[in-house]
């Protein structure tokens, strides 16, 4: 599949990687560039100048801190990285509301909507960039340049969507840009789907071709702006330079990189310049990397960290966690997870592009039984189709509210279809073709229902799920392979290639904290179906339009249209749904202001104050 946007959800305190056991020893060691570790260090949260740190996921941790997202880099550990030092235009949701534009957070004044929704214009604050020149529009059309010149880099393009629907973009004075639209669209959307994707970048740091040329005014040309990108890219790769490198250090956010060092560790200090409304109050913010989820609760548990996370499969431990000095807080993202299946794969193409298997796929996984069985009947919820089941939403067709598990409806589908089911082993095509009754076209006599199933290392729930899936799968003739690899390297391998469609892979799973996270509480499906680094899934005609519905459709008629959309995915299945997870955190006694946002999970640690 093609990772995506949205955001993976595999950042600062997940429930990404959780243990099924928890050995009380010594944490492994995460050295920083002091020599200390999570394991002996502990911070200053009750003095003044205090030292907050908090847990990165396991194998979590930032790669490119340059704030134009491409696919392959678009973790939760790359963007909530960036967003402390270049905000996003606009910030959608706050601790109470997720459907509403936080004032204090966001870079603009309110979207003005015009010229019946095909002009929006947009209005900058009064902020200044660290180097003490002011934040204008010119940095936002910097980044627009950027954008249409370098398009199919972005994580968030999809075709016929940004920058493509802007027929023109355009400074009015220093600080309104006017956005020209070329048909009107739902306001909902577009602020949160388009305009909340938008970084303001320093154009008079960042508009350079290499590291020794001149600042200019490169980005005017498509190819001045290709070059600017590939120049601002390589460098956002290079990890070694990240607390040297001048370019990163011209932020307009509330904190500047001090320190990175190659296992992940990071050292955020405060931006002495910043002009929002909420300065840091502490004099460092750390995230710590883990190899591993145990690793990270025993560093929790000794008091070695300031913010961390239970493992899903340690939610019992909750009353242990809560004696070390921490308060449980949960945090709930818009989001949805799946299995994403390789219509691209020689070897699986032909078998996933039927419908009917892809529907006895779903039909073997069993999302109750492993919410009460693995999580403890707590910690994550079902999830059946594209529509967020949490937070609570008007958009969802009831048709997605109901289990597909019927291992007995999985067997009689693929028996109707061609295939002989043995007592033990893989199913096999008998009656080749395209038939009502055969297994389907590219399907040759003898194939058997094997597929291979990579998914991310260092989580014992999801091997627990995955391994129940397996079972299941089995009674049904189904046998999945099991694999696992680092969260990086799944994205490597599935996204090999600039489109995303490597043929190697056959089913991945980016569960266990890594799903689908929306980073918009209007969960369209453009990106995740449509965008160059969304699924793999072959999208017809028909969803196309259902699609631009839930685009362009009027608020009036919002919830009519989502719910179309979502009753024609679930009823043809293009993946694999698997239970979402909640992500329950661990938070310093010591410590106040701690908010993990609805609709990115991000943490703003200017808002941290120590008791």
């Amino acid at each position: 599949m093609k990772p995506m946007f949205c955001r993976w959800k595999s950042w600062l305190g997940p429930s990404a990687a959780t243990a099924i056991t928890v050995s009380l020893v010594a944490a492994m060691s995460v050295a920083d560039a002091t020599g200390a570790s999570a394991a002996t260090r502990k911070h200053a949260t009750a003095s003044k100048g205090a030292v907050v740190t908090m847990a990165e996921g396991a194998q979590g941790t930032p790669n490119n801190i340059m704030p134009f997202v491409s696919g392959a880099n678009n973790s939760q550990a790359n963007t909530n990285l960036q967003e402390q030092m270049w905000p996003t235009l606009y910030t959608i949701g706050t601790a109470r509301n997720v459907n509403a534009i936080n004032g204090p957070l966001s870079l603009a004044e309110p979207p003005v909507y015009s010229n019946g929704d095909t002009q929006v214009s947009v209005t900058l604050k009064p902020y200044k960039w660290s180097d003490g020149t002011s934040l204008t529009a010119r940095d936002v059309t910097f980044f627009m340049n950027i954008l249409k010149a370098n398009k199919t880099s972005w994580a968030h393009y999809t075709p016929g969507d940004m920058p493509t629907n802007v027929v023109s973009w355009t400074a009015k004075g220093a600080n309104t840009v006017v956005f020209k639209l070329n048909r009107a669209y739902n306001p909902t959307w577009f602020t949160d789907d388009e305009l909340a994707y938008i970084v303001p970048m320093p154009q008079q740091a960042w508009d350079k071709e290499s590291a020794a040329g001149a600042v200019g005014t490169y980005d005017l040309t498509t190819a001045g702006a290709k070059a600017v990108y590939n120049f601002l890219n390589t460098q956002g790769e290079n990890t070694a330079t990240y607390g040297s490198n001048p370019l990163w250090q011209v932020v307009d956010g509330a904190w500047k990189i001090k320190q990175y060092t190659s296992n992940g560790f990071v050292a955020l200090v405060p931006n002495t310049a910043y002009s929002g409304p909420d300065k840091p109050k502490i004099a460092k913010f750390e995230e710590e990397p883990f190899t591993s989820s145990t690793a990270e609760f025993n560093a929790l548990l000794g008091g070695n960290l300031d913010i961390g996370y239970v493992p899903l499969n340690d939610l019992a431990e909750k009353a242990r966690v809560q004696g070390a000095g921490y308060r449980p807080v949960r945090s709930e993202l818009v989001a949805v997870n799946m299995l994403s299946l390789n219509y691209s794969s020689p070897v699986v193409g032909p078998l996933v592009e039927q419908l009917y298997i892809r529907k006895a796929l779903n039909d073997v996984m069993d999302q109750p039984a492993q919410i009460s069985a693995i999580l403890h009947g707590s910690g994550g919820y079902v999830d059946y189709g594209p529509i967020p089941t949490v937070p609570k939403t008007p958009y969802m067709a009831a048709i997605q509210k109901k289990s597909p598990f019927d291992i007995a409806a999985a067997r009689k589908l693929l028996i109707s279809h061609g295939w002989k089911i043995p007592s033990n082993g893989a199913a096999e095509c008998v009656r080749p073709g395209t038939g009502p009754s055969e297994c389907g076209a590219g399907i040759a006599k003898g194939k058997t229902l094997t597929f291979s199933l990579v998914y991310v290392s260092g989580s014992g729930y999801l091997t627990a799920t995955m391994e129940n899936y397996k079972s299941d799968a089995s009674e049904a003739g189904i046998v999945l392979n099991l694999s696992q690899q680092p969260f990086n390297s799944i994205v490597g391998d599935i996204c090999g290639t600039p489109t995303c469609d490597s043929p190697g892979w056959q089913i991945a799973n980016w569960g266990a904290g890594f799903s689908w996270n929306f980073g918009s509480p209007y969960p369209v499906g453009a990106t995740m179906f449509e965008g160059h680094v969304g699924l793999d899934y072959p999208v017809p005609k028909k969803l196309e339009s259902l699609i631009t519905a839930t685009e362009t459709a009027p608020v009036s008629k919002t919830a009519t249209a989502m719910k179309a959309y979502d009753s024609w995915v679930i009823k043809n299945d293009p993946e694999v749904w698997q239970i979402e997870t909640y992500t329950l955190n661990a938070v310093s006694n010591k410590l106040k202001g701690v908010t993990f946002y609805p609709v990115t999970g991000n943490v703003f640690p200017q808002d941290f104050a120590v008791k």
